[in-house]
């Protein structure tokens, strides 16, 4: 199933969060899609497209998210 994830940004100077599209795998896991989005001298993403991630629920900016937590256990 297609959903949206929220991956952490990395060299901002605070937390900020991209949303990308991933399939979903497992059971919170999901592998991150979004290679026609990602732009590295744009922007670090804390998990590239194509990365297997663990996702937990969260509340960004009073909204309940799925964001990448960890590479999935043998990645």
């Amino acid at each position: 199933m297609k959903k949206t994830i929220y991956i952490q940004l990395l060299g901002e100077g605070t937390i900020v969060y991209r949303p990308v599209p991933a399939i979903e795998i497992g059971e919170n896991i999901f592998q991150l899609k979004g290679e026609e989005i990602y732009d590295p001298d744009d922007e670090e993403w804390e998990f590239l497209p194509g990365t297997k991630v663990r996702v937990e629920q969260k509340e960004l900016e009073g909204e309940n998210v799925l964001v990448a937590i960890g590479k999935k256990d043998n990645e």
